[in-house]
């Protein structure tokens, strides 16, 4: 990657002074700008995927709230049941 940015500073700046370019130096500008545009995908890509794990962590944060809202819900129940099973219930 190194190699590839030197050789481009040093194409660029024979361009520069108006000499013209080899095949093999046109080749290493399309490849130093295919390097740099696979590094600003990558970059891209890498903040989508840290987006989706945030918003799956927080999926699995409301999971685990909703699960616990419905065991509480569940407990409540229960306890509704027994009272009125047993007679203790206000009604």
């Amino acid at each position: 990657e190194e190699a590839l940015r030197q050789a481009s500073e040093r194409i660029a700046r024979k361009l520069t002074e108006g000499k013209r370019l080899t095949d093999t130096e046109v080749i290493i500008l399309l490849l130093d700008q295919m390097n740099k545009r696979m590094e600003i995908m990558n970059e891209s890509l890498n903040k989508r995927i840290d987006d989706t794990n945030k918003r799956i962590d927080d999926l699995r944060d409301d999971v685990k709230l909703l699960r616990q809202e419905m065991s509480s819900i569940k407990s409540d129940i229960i306890n509704l049941l027994k009272e009125r099973l047993t007679g203790t219930g206000g009604t």
